[in-house]
This record gives C-alpha cells, sequence and structure tokens, in this order.
C-alpha cells in the first residue's frame, strides 16, 4: 500500500472507531478505562466497587460502594472532573473525532447540537485549550528534547499578533523553524526577535555539532558557530535550499486562517503552532493521532 493511502486509512479507522465508540456510555466508559484515561477500577471499605449503571449520572455509570452503599463518579480523580457537567460521550467525541479532523471549536460545537449532545460553545473552546496546550507541552517537553542532526533546513516567518485593549494595529510575532530533511522532522519556536545571540541560542540547543545548515542569508545567521558546516540559498536552481521548512510556514499560516479567521493573540500562536507541527509530525511518520493524543492525554 502507498504511504499516503495508509496514513489516510489510519485517520479513517480512527473517525470510524470513535464515532461507534460513542454510541452508549458504557462502551465510552469501558474504552476509556481500558485506556487509562478513567481508573479501571476503585476501592472503598477496603474492597472494590462494583461498577454499574446509573441513570442519574451523566455518564450514565458508577461506582458502588457494596459495603456503605457510596457512589463514586467514574471520573473523580481525574482530568476530566473540571468538565464535570459534560458528558463523556461529548468529550471524547471533541477530542478525538472532531478535534483531529481539524474541526474549529464553532464547527464541533454545531456538530455536537446536531448529535443532541448538550455542550456549549465556551465548554468545547476550554475543551479545545486543554487539548492543544497539553500538545504544546509534549511538543516543547519531549519531542525538541533530540537534537536534530544532518543537513537541516533553518527559516523564519513573521505571524501576526491581534492588538490588545488600549493599543493600535498589529504586533509582530516572529518564528523560527528548523526541519531535519533526513527524517522530516521539524522544530518551531515563537521568538521576540530573530537577531543572531536569539537564532544562534536556538541552533546549539536544538541541532547537533557537525550538521549541515541551510539558511536564506538573513544577517542573523551571519555568526553560527564553527561547529556547524553552513551554506546561503540564494534561490534559483540550488539543490541546497529552505522550501520545506517555508512550506511549513504555509501550512501554519492556512491553518490558523481557518480557526482564527478574525485575527489571534499571541498566546494562541504559540500553541497553535505546536498543534500544526504535531498534527504534520503525524502525517510524517504515519502516526494515528488518537493514538498520540491518547498518549498525550495520559501524560501531559
Amino acid at each position: 500500500m502507498h504511504r499516503t493511502q495508509r496514513i489516510e486509512g489510519l485517520f479513517g479507522q480512527d473517525q470510524e472507531f470513535f464515532s461507534h465508540l460513542t454510541l452508549s456510555h458504557e462502551r465510552t466508559v469501558n474504552w476509556m478505562r481500558d485506556e487509562g484515561l478513567l481508573p479501571s477500577e476503585r476501592f472503598c471499605c477496603n474492597q472494590a466497587c462494583r461498577l454499574g449503571a446509573n441513570n442519574r449520572s451523566i455518564d450514565g455509570q458508577m461506582f458502588h460502594c457494596r459495603v456503605c452503599r457510596t457512589k463514586y463518579s467514574v471520573r473523580e480523580g481525574t482530568r476530566w472532573e473540571r468538565f464535570r457537567r459534560v458528558p463523556l460521550i461529548g468529550l471524547i467525541r471533541t477530542i478525538f473525532h472532531y478535534f483531529p479532523n481539524q474541526y474549529s471549536a464553532r464547527k464541533a460545537f454545531e456538530a455536537l447540537e446536531r448529535s443532541h449532545v448538550n455542550i456549549s460553545y465556551a465548554t468545547v473552546k476550554r475543551i479545545y485549550q486543554t487539548v492543544r496546550t497539553s500538545i504544546a507541552e509534549y511538543m516543547t517537553g519531549v519531542i525538541y528534547n533530540t537534537p536534530l542532526r544532518g543537513r537541516i533546513q533553518v527559516d523564519e516567518a513573521l505571524f501576526t499578533h491581534r492588538a490588545g485593549p488600549g493599543r493600535r494595529g498589529r504586533r509582530q510575532v516572529w518564528v523560527v523553524g528548523f526541519l531535519e530533511e533526513r527524517s522530516g522532522e521539524a522544530y518551531v519556536f515563537v521568538v521576540r526577535n530573530r537577531n543572531a545571540t536569539t537564532i544562534n541560542q536556538l541552533i546549539v540547543h536544538n541541532i547537533m555539532a557537525g550538521s549541515f545548515i541551510i539558511h536564506d542569508g538573513w544577517g542573523g545567521y551571519n555568526r553560527i558557530p564553527n561547529v556547524y558546516r553552513h551554506h546561503r540559498y540564494l534561490h534559483g536552481n540550488d539543490p541546497n535550499n529552505t522550501s520545506r521548512i517555508e512550506g511549513v510556514w504555509g501550512e501554519l499560516r492556512a491553518f490558523i486562517r481557518n480557526i482564527y479567521s478574525a485575527g489571534i493573540i499571541e498566546v494562541n500562536i504559540r500553541i497553535m503552532i505546536q498543534e500544526i507541527n504535531f498534527r504534520r509530525r503525524c502525517r510524517t511518520h504515519g502516526l494515528s493521532l488518537t493514538e498520540e493524543l491518547t498518549y498525550i492525554l495520559l501524560n501531559h
């Protein structure tokens, strides 16, 4: 099977699976317990509680103590407790179906309404923000800890920051990106400026010594440490070019425009950049986005 078809198959499987999964409370709760997203058991009075149906629970199931008759929510003590008014069916559809399929929060809210799942638009936005923050922590705290090596394309791009109260116009937000040609792995960073000090610090911390750096000749690259070889790409038929990292900027801008058509604040630029890079990483390496999300939500 062609690699692209295999990756599309993974995404398609996930969509079908999670649509089927959320047809009942029992299926949803059992899957979350199996994946570690909910506790598999609960103890009370020195013995395991029984998990059973409960029509009064928003999740359709609760743990029941056989001795003292106390009832416990299946999500008590978990990260899902902050969304205690949202049924787990709605949470799972939002996080593992609408979010992977690039629904905006507004589109996800409308889709949930059509499915008769009662979640407010503000809550859907909060769920999305929680997932995006976890992804950003995973990318910057785990993935970016391994230095890139070999042939590295380096480039910088300008994004805009929606002005806050009392400000006029839009602020400039610079993003610096590194792309490892061999693996397609890309690291992207929001920076205050793109001067030599800033760029060289990022290079030293994220690119292995001895690597070959390809850049566009911006003055910030003039003082790249001698432990690296580097090449200035002047646009043309030069095989040593920065076209792939420039393509990442196109993806980022298109994605942000789709989600934030009215403008975006800087903190959301930082989070969204890591989200689209996470999505791109799943495509590049043929990873199941929902499996990766499950791991992230378990650990971040």
